[in-house]
């Protein structure tokens, strides 16, 4: 027990002897980055993966009510089928190759709109340089 002490006593000391030098003091204030320090399509490439992500949420909940009211229509507004701020407890549940089309359609669309979206600012930075 006595070792145990004395070995973490001595670890303890180490630590605060090598880390309290003014040798080892640095500045780690990061710099801004500068207007070149990345390439016009690393710009391009990281607005569309944040529209791509930005997106996925409310493609997600478009496709799923949009669905849920096709189902109910298509059944002949049949109750178990309601869509969801209707529905109740005994509705009937989505199978799962329901949900993997639903989430791969909202991707899919979330994915068109990240293209759309680099499409006009391509456009955009095209027509106006002279």
């Amino acid at each position: 027990m006595r070792s145990r002490v004395a070995v973490l006593a001595f670890v303890v000391i180490v630590i605060l002897v090598l880390g309290s030098g003014a040798a080892f003091a640095q500045d780690h204030t990061p710099k801004p980055y500068s207007p070149d320090e990345f390439q016009s399509w690393m710009k391009d490439l990281w607005r569309a993966e944040v529209i791509f992500v930005g997106s996925i949420p409310f493609t997600l909940f478009f496709s799923l009510e949009s669905y849920d009211l096709y189902r109910y229509l298509s059944t002949g507004m049949n109750a178990t089928y309601t869509p969801w701020p209707f529905n109740t407890g005994n509705s009937i549940n989505l199978t799962a190759q329901e949900e993997a089309w639903i989430i791969g359609s909202a991707l899919g669309l979330s994915l068109t709109v990240a293209v759309i979206d680099f499409m006009i600012g391509r456009w955009n930075a095209t027509s106006q340089k002279p």
